[in-house]
This record gives structure tokens, C-alpha cells and sequence, in this order.
């Protein structure tokens, strides 16, 4: 398996290993406990060790770089366009419907998780799109 396909199947099971543990632990402990699920995401620290030890003798040529650089690049616009959409929502939701002029920081923090998930799962469904894509051309044109 390549090395990028990897890494997009990876991080996409820990984003639904994260939603399982914290739609588990929603009914059990509430909103507020239930966010402790998102320790989950500590297993990305292993993709390094995947990434140098695992894949070491992996060889990448230009297509699979690009696809990591288009994929990374659509992910990270996605994540910080859904930060500063949620830090709207979060700040005139707050300052319209509540009055308030500060913001809880129990709140301060959805935008952040938000971003990151959204920028993750977009990243890694464009590397895996653009995979998908590129192999359904190619068999194309042998046929």
C-alpha cells in the first residue's frame, strides 16, 4: 500500500474511532465529559513512525507527491475556512443572542476541533479521491 493511501485510511479511522468513542460516551456521561474523546486523536502521533520506520523503503515519484501536496493544501483550507466560519457563528451567536461580549471557554475551543476534523477528513478524501481518480484513468487508457 502506498505510503499516502496509508495515511488517509489511518487518519480516517481515527476520525471515526473518535466519533464511535464520543457518540458511546455521550448517553453515559454528557456533552460536557464526552469531550474527553478527543484524546483519540493522540494515535495520529504514530503516523511518523508509519511514515520513517514502517514506509522506509517506500518510493514516491512526482505523482504521488503532488497528490500529497494537493491533498495537504485542500485539507489545510478547509480546516482554517471552517475556523473562522465557526469563530463567526460562535462570536455573534454570542454577542447577538446572548448579550454577552466574551466567550465561555468551554466554547473557545469548538472551532478549533471543528477546523481540525473537518481540514483532516477533507485532506484526506482528496488523497484518496485524487488516487481513485488517477488509477480509473490510467486504466482508461490501457483498455
Amino acid at each position: 500500500m502506498y505510503r499516502n493511501l496509508f495515511t488517509a485510511w489511518y487518519c480516517l479511522g481515527v476520525l471515526a474511532l473518535w466519533l464511535a468513542v464520543w457518540l458511546i460516551l455521550l448517553p453515559f456521561v454528557g456533552v460536557y465529559r464526552a469531550q474527553s474523546s478527543f484524546a483519540v486523536t493522540g494515535l495520529l502521533g504514530f503516523l511518523p513512525f508509519f511514515w520513517f520506520f514502517s514506509f522506509r523503503n517506500t518510493i514516491e515519484d512526482e505523482r504521488d507527491i503532488s497528490y500529497r501536496q494537493k491533498a495537504v493544501g485542500f485539507g489545510f483550507a478547509s480546516g482554517w475556512g471552517v475556523i473562522f466560519f465557526v469563530s463567526g457563528v460562535v462570536y455573534f451567536f454570542n454577542f447577538f443572542v446572548l448579550g454577552s461580549d466574551s466567550i465561555p471557554l468551554t466554547v473557545f475551543w469548538i472551532p478549533a476541533i471543528c477546523g481540525m476534523v473537518i481540514g483532516m477528513l477533507a485532506g484526506s478524501v482528496a488523497l484518496l479521491l485524487l488516487y481513485h481518480k488517477g488509477e480509473r484513468a490510467l486504466e482508461e487508457e490501457l483498455t
